[in-house]
């Protein structure tokens, strides 16, 4: 568990901020006006493009908090809303719809970034055993 302290850190949380912004101005153009109005290639940035900032997101939280429930901070704060808009939903079947379609980009993020997460963990000790 490094902290902040490292430079990759610092670098990460940068991109993690600067991925957050461009999502949000994605988000806000699209829904700038009323009716929606936006090109096919809009729509795919605002459905699918959260991918990036919770996969940032998700691996500082492994590369800072370490392993525990730190780490599935990113999962409940996509659980938590979506499951009260599905209590709340009088049309339960679209409210799944759009439940999913609105989480699985994020928690696909999470995954990667565990996955990746992972991976470098794995090659350090492997290359850490063959060296010794």
């Amino acid at each position: 568990m490094e902290g902040m302290k490292g430079k990759g850190n610092r670098v990460l949380l940068a991109l993690t901020l600067a991925a957050f912004a461009a999502y949000a101005v994605v988000f806000l153009t699209a829904f700038w006006e009323l009716p929606l109005n936006v090109p096919q290639w809009h729509l795919l940035l605002l459905m699918a493009a959260h991918f990036v900032p919770m996969f940032l997101l998700e691996l500082l939280l492994c590369r800072t908090a370490g392993v525990g429930w730190r780490i599935l901070l990113p999962a409940a704060l996509l659980a938590l809303p979506g499951l009260w808009f599905l209590s709340t939903a009088e049309w339960y079947l679209m409210a799944w719809v759009l439940f999913g379609w609105w989480c699985v980009p994020p928690v696909l993020g999470c995954l990667a970034a565990w996955a990746a997460w992972g991976a470098c963990r794995l090659a350090r000790r492997v290359r850490g055993s063959a060296g010794a």
